[in-house]
């Protein structure tokens, strides 16, 4: 009974010493700064930061490729490229600084602390970036060859890199969303890699442009790295709405020309109110000429008219192009820049002129007849100046006698004759000439109840008589 006292008493010791030091170390919390972080092969001067609450007696770090601790301490020359960083240990601080970047540091770096005898450990995951390979196309199946309409598969691949680039495909500067599977890795005859397919279905508008496999890796020295495959696509004439040439001369030679895109290069034919016209040829006034290639897939297709006419304007004009891939046709219209109506039914350049000169001939016409008011001139001649005609105006313009008229006609033609007839009528001519507007004031009374009348002699005297009203 003894002994097996004896014997666990030992036991229950070591045991609570035990507890006592795992409580202890596992109330010393060790933070790392960064948790992770990503560096590239050959990076200088890295620094990674372990901290404890409390001043420490020393630390060390473990790298992962070796199992070997190494010891730092504050003011100590580096050693094996590793070098003290940090405020000290008073300050409960125990950091590193890698003086360059091997794959040797791509793992998880420990570093231990010690506390009043006790450690405690901290881990930060190193990722050194390596560079990927360039970035290829690969077709399934191997093709150089392109159909409209028909589906090509393509996989952007990268091997190699650490981590995994991020692949994308692009179609010239426009990223492609459809058709794109998720990007995977795979591994084969002992390669690992990354690939992005996808699948789209070809049309004549890709046509010359290209397809761009992008891989995006920090190891790469611009940060990205890209291959293309230029896309020859087969297709037909490609469609076009009817098309209206303006700007056409008439008595001019013009030519009436058309880009449409094809590939292969078309053969063309035109075709003139029902006589038709073949490429390279000519027709009366007519002329056809060879299709003319601008850039990959679009031609200039062009027919010659010499001394455009009127009737040329009514004519109809359709061109058929076609390859080994189909047919399209095209119709044409034109147009000159001496019609006076255009498609849309507004007025061309002959009209507004005609407008214009008309707008001139009702502003003219205005005018004299503001001046011929003005003035008394024409059909306003002895109007009177005194518009105020109501029925209370005292002043109101007495109308002329047919005899008045006369008289003043013949004493306008030959006054000195007139005058010497001896008529009283006749020498009163030089007051009647006087403003019709003077003879009313004179006659006026100022008020309302009295006129005087008076009869002139051949001697100039008059004699007056007051007849009351």
């Amino acid at each position: 009974m003894v002994d097996k006292q004896q014997f666990f008493l030992p036991c229950f010791v070591v045991c609570a010493i035990f507890s006592a030091i795992i409580s202890a170390q596992s109330q010393i919390r060790v933070d790392t700064d960064p948790a992770q972080v990503v560096v590239t092969e050959n990076q200088r001067n890295v620094s990674l930061m372990c901290r404890v609450g409390r001043p420490i007696q020393f630390c060390t770090f473990t790298l992962p490729s070796s199992s070997q601790q190494v010891a730092l301490t504050p003011g100590q020359p580096a050693a094996n490229g590793l070098q003290y960083f940090g405020e000290g240990y008073q300050k409960g601080q125990c950091g590193v600084t890698i003086d360059r970047i091997t794959t040797a540091h791509n793992g998880q770096v420990k570093c231990s602390v010690f506390v009043d005898g006790l450690s405690a450990e901290g881990l930060i995951d190193v990722v050194v970036a390596v560079s990927p390979s360039q970035p290829t196309i690969q077709l399934e199946p191997e093709t150089t060859y392109f159909e409209a309409g028909k589906q090509i598969t393509a996989h952007c691949v990268t091997t190699g890199g650490n981590p995994d680039p991020q692949l994308a495909w692009f179609l010239e500067n426009d990223p492609i969303y459809d058709g794109v599977d998720k990007q995977q890795d795979f591994e084969q005859d002992g390669t690992t890699g990354t690939a992005l397919t996808l699948r789209r279905i070809i049309n004549g508008n890709d046509n010359g442009k290209r397809l761009i496999c992008q891989a995006r890796h920090l190891a790469y020295p611009e940060g990205s790295s890209q291959t293309s495959l230029q896309l020859a696509v087969s297709f037909p004439p490609l469609y076009l709405p009817e098309h209206t040439i303006h700007g056409l001369t008439l008595g001019r030679t013009v030519d009436v020309t058309l880009v449409i895109e094809a590939n292969p290069k078309p053969r063309t034919h035109w075709t003139v109110d029902g006589v038709g016209i073949e490429e390279g040829t000519e027709q009366d006034r007519f002329a056809a000429r060879v299709p003319e290639q601008l850039e990959s897939g679009a031609y200039n297709v062009t027919l010659t008219i010499a001394g455009l006419t009127l009737e040329d304007l009514t004519k109809k004009y359709t061109l058929r192009a076609s390859n080994d891939f189909g047919v399209q046709d095209y119709t044409v219209m034109l147009s000159s820049l001496d019609a006076e109506v255009d498609e849309s039914g507004g007025v061309g350049i002959g009209g507004i002129i005609g407008i214009v000169l008309a707008a001139l001939i009702v502003l003219a016409a205005i005018a004299l007849i503001l001046v011929a008011r003005a003035t008394g001139r024409w059909c306003f001649r002895g109007a009177s100046l005194n518009t105020d005609i109501g029925p209370d105006s005292e002043a109101q313009i007495a109308p002329h006698s047919h005899e008045d008229l006369h008289d003043e006609k013949l004493q306008q033609q030959n006054p000195a004759v007139h005058y010497g007839e001896g008529d009283e009528k006749s020498a009163a001519t030089t007051d009647s000439a006087k403003p019709a507007a003077e003879k009313d004031a004179k006659e006026k009374n100022g008020g309302t109840t009295k006129q005087e009348n008076g009869k002139k002699h051949e001697n100039g005297k008059a004699d007056k008589t007051n007849t009351p009203v």
